[in-house]
């Protein structure tokens, strides 16, 4: 009995005095985190959706505050939080230009499909297994694998495609990265006018499978006066930054491939 409570007692000792030593080390060695590091993260909407390319919003905050790195922007937050955190830090960071995410695509009851899919409803389930009963390539599968996965619920599966409420959406980038096709674009909310197709088929394949696909017929691009139709066999993209919105390939494009976002 007296060698268990010596037992009991040394080992109680040493785990005291090793507390001790810990203690005393973790007070010598602590590194000590700049304080503005909390106070930008109080501002931050606490999302931590990963839309600025760091881990959480914690991550962010650090980087800005430590490096002093006005090229991340949480796209979460707002022009006016950025800019209270900006001039909380000194910093001039050009928050002028608002992200969405657009779908470039509006096929979904105006494409073929053939066949009948029965496997996992998830768009990366499709394409993994080559299961797609989607006759275009390119077009959105509509399985809302971008819906599940945005945190601000503004993508929404309405008869069988992708549709972002831009009003809600943040551009956090994060339905871009579950998209098996790449339809998914950040563009700036005040640029209105785009092609929302991305088939790179010749006009009569994507006549065959959609009716609302660019068939490269080359109309917006004759009838655009600011040159602002880059085509690209075979199929049109417009330059946001020469784009005037004279509405002009909207009205020419026989497909209605061409939109306004309204």
């Amino acid at each position: 009995m007296d060698v268990i409570v010596i037992t009991g007692i040394s080992l109680g000792g040493i785990a005291f005095i090793a507390g001790i030593i810990l203690f005393i080390s973790s007070r010598k060695f602590a590194v000590k985190e700049n304080p503005m590091i909390d106070n930008v993260e109080e501002l931050l909407p606490g999302a931590n959706c990963g839309g600025c390319g760091y881990a959480g919003c914690r991550a962010f905050a650090e980087d800005l505050v430590n490096q002093k790195n006005t090229e991340i922007r949480c796209p979460v937050a707002g022009a006016e939080t950025m800019k209270a955190i900006a001039e909380m830090l000194g910093l001039k960071v050009d928050v002028s230009v608002r992200n969405v995410a657009r779908i470039m695509c509006q096929g979904g009851a105006h494409s073929l499909h053939e066949g009948k899919y029965l496997g996992i409803n998830a768009c990366s389930a499709a394409v993994i297994g080559n299961t797609v009963d989607l006759v275009c390539p390119s077009g959105c599968l509509g399985y809302g694998d971008c819906a599940q996965a945005c945190p601000f619920d503004s993508i929404r599966m309405i008869r069988g495609l992708a549709v972002v409420d831009e009003d809600t959406c943040t551009g956090c980038g994060i339905c871009i990265k579950t998209c098996p096709r790449q339809l998914i674009e950040l563009v700036p909310y005040h640029k209105r006018v785009y092609v929302a197709c991305k088939s790179a088929d010749k006009g009569a394949d994507v006549k065959k499978y959609c009716s609302v696909g660019c068939i490269g017929c080359k109309l917006c691009e004759k009838a655009c006066q600011f040159d602002a139709i880059e085509y690209k066999p075979f199929i049109s993209r417009i330059n946001p930054d020469k784009c005037t919105e004279c509405m002009a390939c909207v009205e020419k494009c026989p497909t209605k491939t061409i939109l306004f976002r309204d």
